[in-house]
């Protein structure tokens, strides 16, 4: 196809084509699709198929225009695309669409491209890292939160007032204001006096009372509290003290220990925790390096990214936002959330992250990394287990070759960090 094409920059990552496709091919192409429509035609008169071309390109006008752009922006656009060496990403956009029959085709479509820039030095970056390795102060304190977490609740003996850190028993009844409809109705229910999920009003409200003791107050709900009957409401509260609470800490012996698990002493106990504050410290420690690395990356080679793959990562990290959600049990469409400024809060760490992934993959070009079979089936397990699907439910998904090349730009993306890893200068602090 003989097709004029120019090619205007708007940025370094946007460029508009403005595509003129000849009235020849033009023409062709309306006779070519009018001959089809002929042929399934039926217009009274005239013997199937027989009717004028005139009268069907008439009678079908809109269709045939529409089937005609179809094919000529699809075709010329490729050819545009090839001739000018340009790789565009997402969706094309068109602009200023121009067809008539007996005149050229003139569209303009602005496109989207990967940017071009030069691979900064990227062995030898230097880490700097302040967190310390677990010690045995460390493992006394997961000791210490262990017998917190297991300690059995036992009235609080010799005591019947009220102090923070208690455990208060308490029947509730609460009513919206104004009005005297009922909003809670609790019995014995149990809440933390002076902890930091308790609303304040009964940690207010609460220290000092006695076993026996009533009490009124009034709570305030935010607009964005969690449980909608109350969000945004005003609620009276009538409270009765039936019982205080504390936690009865075990003794730290082997008993403990056995307790817990398969633990035959209290040594044992410890060496676990140990290795499992060793582990986690190692895994935070490692994040911290990738994390300062793609930060150096996107630093050192500053240049603009394509605002539609920023907007896919902002999309994926959404979308872990409202899997949480769900997993909390909470509807992420009738959590109050604002999530346009999400979104915008989000933006710059996406900004960061793509520019560095685009240089991830030019480093693994560079380093000339291959993705191995084993690789593959490894990546693959993974995502089916973060999917909660058997391997070879989603392995069809991966037949087709932009979702295989997507794992496999993953793979050689985290290759690539893995070599900077390596080759990193790590400074402890």
């Amino acid at each position: 196809m003989n097709v004029r094409t120019e090619l205007e920059e708007i940025s370094p990552v946007k460029k508009r084509l403005r595509v003129e496709v000849p009235v020849e091919t033009v023409l062709a192409e309306f006779n070519r699709v009018a001959a089809t429509y002929r042929r399934r035609s039926r217009i009274a008169g005239f013997r199937p198929g027989k009717a004028p071309v005139a009268m069907v390109k008439r009678r079908y006008r809109k269709d045939i225009r529409q089937d005609v752009l179809r094919k000529l922006i699809s075709e010329s656009y490729d050819q545009s695309i090839r001739e000018k060496k340009i790789r565009p990403l997402g969706q094309l956009q068109l602009e200023q669409v121009a067809l008539d029959e007996g005149e050229p085709l003139v569209y303009e479509a602005v496109v989207e491209t990967l940017p071009e820039f030069q691979v900064p030095e990227y062995k030898g970056l230097e880490v700097r890292l302040e967190k310390k390795a677990p010690d045995e102060e460390s493992v006394n304190q997961e000791l210490e939160r262990l017998r917190d977490r297991h300690a059995p609740l036992i009235s609080a003996p010799d005591r019947e007032t009220v102090r923070d850190g208690d455990y208060a028993v308490v029947d509730l009844l609460g009513r919206y204001v104004p009005g005297e409809e009922e909003a809670i109705r609790q019995e014995n229910t149990t809440i933390r006096v002076g902890d930091e999920r308790t609303q304040s009003e009964f940690n207010q409200a609460l220290p000092g009372m006695e076993i026996g003791g009533e009490k009124t107050f009034a709570v305030d709900y935010p607009e964005d509290y969690p449980e909608e009957k109350l969000a945004g409401r005003r609620v009276r509260f009538n409270l009765q003290l039936n019982d205080i609470k504390v936690k009865d800490l075990p003794d730290l012996n082997d008993e403990f220990a056995k307790d817990l698990g398969d633990f035959d002493d209290l040594d044992q106990l410890r060496e676990q925790i140990r290795q499992g504050l060793s582990s986690q410290w190692q895994q935070a420690r490692d994040s911290s390096i990738r994390g300062q690395l793609v930060r150096g990356l996107s630093e050192a080679c500053p240049f603009q990214v394509p605002e539609t793959l920023v907007e896919e990562r902002i999309d994926n990290k959404i979308r872990d936002i409202a899997y949480n959600l769900v997993q909390q049990g909470v509807d992420p469409a009738k959590a109050k959330l604002d999530w346009n400024r999400i979104r915008e809060d989000l933006r710059h760490g996406a900004e960061q992250e793509t520019r560095a992934a685009l240089i991830l993959s030019e480093i693994a070009e560079v380093e000339q990394l291959e993705v191995e079979l084993w690789e593959f089936e490894d990546e693959l397990r993974k995502t089916a287990e973060a999917l909660n699907q058997p391997v070879e439910k989603i392995r069809p998904q991966f037949d087709d070759e932009g979702a295989r090349g997507g794992l496999q730009i993953r793979i050689l993306r985290r290759k690539a960090l893995e070599v900077l890893m390596e080759h990193a200068v790590v400074r402890d602090e």
